[in-house]
């Protein structure tokens, strides 16, 4: 009986904070952004101020999740993002709650996003009011706003996989990431997110939750060091073989826990 009324709870609860991240990322849009524009004139600075907003309410929606025991959550290796500033983070892609826990844990990020964000009704005026970058950009113009986001001192942030990962499949990781590390010259800081058990996956309902509080584990791991792969590879080489690097990686961290 108990167990059923906890499934219940966090059911409830799941579509509760479900609604709040669509509805509130388009209320945020609509009421904050413009208020932040009115008070800021510099665009930098007014991108800057929308993106700490952003990371701060995500660090709250955590916050709340984890006071109302709907899921738990374990950050690892934190001191590891003092000087992500012009660096890339890239993340394998498990859950829906993935890109709110970076951005919980980075004051100033930058993402790379899906197209179809861009046209959401609920997140579109979101995503582009901050100023996150379409992947659907050519590539000139995409390589060049990552450089400026970069210059200006933001965190990049990229799932290389392009979109979460689907249950029973290998990880496919698109090259985009590695060119533009490689074009950049930017460190790689690699972060391997988990949920146990799983939820909130690619082609899965909201209200299909799991038969007990799900552990989002996110560990921030090694740095890789790109600048010198040029040295010995021309760039489509290069890129092949960072992307099956942090393959290897991410295959052995997660077959390992």
């Amino acid at each position: 009986m108990l167990d059923r009324l906890d499934r219940i709870y966090r059911t409830l609860g799941t579509g509760f904070f479900f609604a709040a991240l669509f509805g509130g990322g388009a209320v945020i849009a609509v009421v904050a952004f413009p208020l932040i524009g009115l008070a800021t004139r510099e665009p930098q600075l007014r991108r800057e101020r929308k993106q700490y907003l952003i990371h701060l309410l995500f660090r709250t929606y955590i916050s709340a999740m984890r006071r109302a025991r709907l899921a738990s959550f374990d950050f690892r290796g934190l001191e590891k993002l003092r000087d992500a500033p012009g660096r890339m983070l890239i993340a394998n892609h498990p859950s829906l709650l993935d890109v709110v826990m970076l951005m919980a844990l980075v004051p100033r990020a930058q993402c790379i996003v899906k197209q179809s964000l861009w046209e959401s009704p609920y997140l579109g005026r979101l995503v582009k009011g901050v100023g996150y970058i379409s992947n659907a950009l050519p590539s000139e113009q995409l390589l060049a706003a990552c450089r400026e986001s970069i210059d200006q001192g933001a965190c990049l942030i990229i799932f290389p996989e392009g979109t979460r990962t689907t249950p029973g499949e290998p990880m496919q990781l698109q090259r985009g990431f590695a060119n533009i590390a490689l074009l950049l010259g930017l460190d790689i800081q690699l972060v391997t997110i988990t949920c146990t058990p799983p939820t909130l996956l690619k082609g899965q309902k909201w209200y299909v939750v799991p038969p007990r509080r799900p552990v989002f584990c996110v560990d921030v791991g090694e740095m890789l060091t790109v600048k010198n792969m040029l040295d010995d590879h021309e760039r489509p080489l290069a890129a092949r073989k960072l992307v099956r690097m942090v393959t290897a990686s991410y295959k052995d961290k997660l077959a390992n826990g």
